[in-house]
């Protein structure tokens, strides 16, 4: 008769051969002649079969597996079962939120251009968020490298599925990140195999304790904890030699508006400045703009703010700039050009059925003029588009480039996601251009591969490969 211990050593011999599915039908077909007792005091085999269910994506069958055999998840569950208790939260989450690893979606955890995102601090947790939270006190009492792989695996995990939440909610961040210490995290980098314009090329990701003081940071900030976010911020850059996503970038500017929003505008100035001179994204210029604003010198607000206009970025989610340049032009008594970007800042948060700040209201009431219709929405974008490059002076051949419409077929889809649409377009021969088109673009829902289209050329600038804008189906 067969004993138990050659029962469990035959299953771990499987599943080490990784054949999941031959385990738990052998373990189906022999079990009956032990009792449950036996079967559940052996750490070993429940853990097998434990890791054979979650690699066959039995992943609910494993909770009915440990109520079958009276197995409790707590402070006496033995570690060997923990820890591949703790595999299988992972997967189950992974599974639930369809998280792989991609680069892209790496950068995008971290991409602050949603700074106007507001948080819900009322959140609600899926089942497997409670028992993930039930586990970590449980797996970060044993000192191990086995358990720590675990709590630095699912702590990514998590964040990463909160992240990718339309409407992220950063009080739940916060908290999650305060049941972990950054210090039990990994603190090395994985790569993966990206490919870049018909090259694949190795990428290395943020280590898990990265992860946690960028996500810890960037939810202070969210939440207005502006003297917690500056100490972890200084603290992330006092740790860290090298950064990835450019976190050493956006460390740097929660410090500086920290210090903004505790009342030191002056130092966060020159500390944005700095910033800027090494990132020259928009929104940090509006930030600027803002700051210099407030401290009275309306002639470089309107320089950093023309310069965030002119800057890469989605017009949709310039809103609050467009508001921003209407009042700066108001204070030159420029009041037709304010009533238009104030108009226009209205009617982009009308077409994308976003509310109208009072504020907005207010400046618009203040105009004898008559309200612009939603349907010249277009008309207006493109008569302010034309003041805004007026201080955008480029090189004749750089303007050519950018008037003149070119034509190619869709060569490559990167992404297509709730995010947008990216890749590359195929024009003059073997001529070959980045484009990124947004959720709101009408072309969206046409583009595939082989698609012929109309489009401009946005030239390359001192940190920006040139882009094709303004696509239109042939």
């Amino acid at each position: 008769m067969t004993s138990l211990f050659d029962f469990s050593q035959a299953i771990s011999k499987l599943n080490k051969e990784k054949k999941f599915s031959e385990t738990l039908r052998y373990f189906k077909d022999n079990k009956a002649k032990f009792t449950s007792e036996q079967i559940a005091s052996n750490v070993y085999l429940i853990s097998a079969i434990i890791t054979a269910l979650r690699q066959t994506q039995h992943y609910d069958s494993v909770f009915k597996f440990l109520e079958l055999y009276k197995i409790n998840i707590d402070r006496d569950t033995n570690e060997i079962i923990l820890t591949a208790y703790g595999w299988l939260l992972y997967s189950k989450l992974k599974a639930e939120n369809q998280l792989y690893d991609s680069y892209q979606n790496e950068v995008e955890m971290f991409d602050d251009e949603d700074i106007e995102s507001t948080s819900n601090h009322h959140y609600t947790k899926s089942e497997i968020v409670f028992k993930i939270e039930d586990y970590l006190p449980l797996i970060i009492n044993i000192n191990n490298d086995f358990a720590y792989s675990v709590v630095s695996n699912l702590f990514t995990l998590v964040l990463k599925a909160e992240k990718k939440k339309p409407n992220t909610n950063w009080k739940f961040i916060s908290d999650f990140c305060d049941l972990i210490s950054p210090e039990l995290l990994h603190t090395d980098c994985r790569t993966i195999e990206v490919e870049r314009k018909g090259q694949k090329k190795s990428m290395e990701l943020a280590s898990d304790k990265e992860n946690w003081f960028a996500y810890k940071s960037k939810a202070l900030m969210k939440l207005g904890m502006f003297q917690e976010c500056y100490e972890v911020s200084k603290q992330a850059l006092n740790i860290f030699e090298l950064f990835h996503y450019s976190n050493d970038i956006w460390f740097a500017r929660r410090v500086a508006l920290s210090k903004k929003n505790l009342g030191n505008s002056a130092d966060a100035i020159a500390e944005l400045e700095q910033v800027l001179r090494r990132k020259k994204e928009w929104f940090i210029q509006k930030e600027l703009a803002v700051l210099y604003q407030e401290a009275g010198d309306n002639e470089k607000a309107f320089n950093y703010a023309i310069s965030a206009i002119n800057n890469f970025g989605d017009l949709e989610y310039k809103v609050d700039l467009l508001y921003l340049l209407g009042e700066l032009l108001k204070s030159k008594q420029e009041n037709d050009l304010a009533f238009k970007h104030f108009s226009l800042s209205q009617l982009i948060r009308t077409k994308e059925e976003w509310s109208i700040p009072s504020k907005l209201q207010t400046a618009l009431s203040q105009f004898e003029k008559t309200a612009i219709a939603v349907d010249k929405l277009q008309d207006l974008k493109s008569e302010l588009k034309k003041y805004w490059s007026s201080f955008n002076p480029q090189p004749n051949n750089q303007r050519q480039n950018t008037n003149q419409r070119q034509t190619g077929k869709i060569d490559r889809i990167l992404h297509n996601d709730e995010k947008g649409v990216d890749g590359f377009i195929k024009f003059n021969g073997n001529k070959s251009v980045y484009f990124r088109v947004n959720t709101t673009e009408e072309i969206i829902k046409k583009l595939t591969i082989g698609l012929d289209v109309e489009f401009k050329i946005l030239p390359a600038t001192e940190d920006k490969k040139e882009k094709a804008v303004q696509l239109k189906a042939k």
